[in-house]
């Protein structure tokens, strides 16, 4: 009997192991960058501000610091201050990022000496009642990284998450803030945006 409680204890902790190496992640990215070259690491980047589908106010606001924050600093590229790409958006009346032009491009890409811009759109960023873990976050966004010289997508990203994906069991590994979960995600996004520089 002894014994027996013993392998089953073992066993036990064997699985609990298991469930935290191989629990999952809150997010799902898929990536896919379209040309086989690396980018210099000389390149400069700006961020446009993200477009708001999702209904909840600030959403893209957040996104769009998140990406700016992160990306500010980073090595392998530099990254555009943000209120110098802020007042010259205004200045030209570009009013969405989605659907931003060849020649707005052209113009965001000379005044401030630019190789490439990166936008998106916010889809979802909202938090529903989960009976168990309370409120649980859910936020999803797309990113395209645009080539200001061939005016072409260079890259492209989609990330959906949720903060109980990664819950491991009695709520371990659950993220509870729609802020907390888009910034993880932000972060996965840039680090393979980063990969695609020397």
């Amino acid at each position: 009997m002894n014994r027996s409680l013993k392998q089953g204890a073992v066993s036990l902790v064997l699985a609990a192991v298991f469930l935290l190496a191989t629990g999952g992640c809150a997010t799902q990215m898929a990536a896919r960058k379209r040309i086989e070259e690396k980018f210099s690491s000389a390149s400069r980047v700006a961020v446009i501000p993200f477009e708001n589908l999702s209904g909840k106010d600030k959403a893209a606001e957040k996104i769009t610091d998140y990406f700016q924050t992160i990306m500010k600093g980073n090595e392998r590229f530099e990254t555009v201050e943000y209120g110098e790409t802020y007042d010259l958006l205004r200045q030209f009346r570009v009013r969405s990022s989605m659907q931003i032009t060849e020649a707005q491009v052209d113009t965001l890409a000379s005044r401030l000496n630019l190789d490439f811009v990166l936008t998106g759109s916010v889809l979802e960023f909202e938090e529903y009642d989960n009976s168990y873990l309370g409120r649980v976050p859910q936020v999803s966004f797309n990113c395209r990284l645009i080539d200001c010289r061939s005016k072409k997508t260079v890259w492209v990203a989609t990330n959906n998450g949720r903060g109980d994906r990664g819950e491991v069991a009695f709520g371990i590994g659950a993220i509870k803030s729609s802020e907390a979960l888009a910034r993880q995600m932000v972060e996965d996004a840039v680090r393979d945006l980063t990969a695609l520089f020397e």
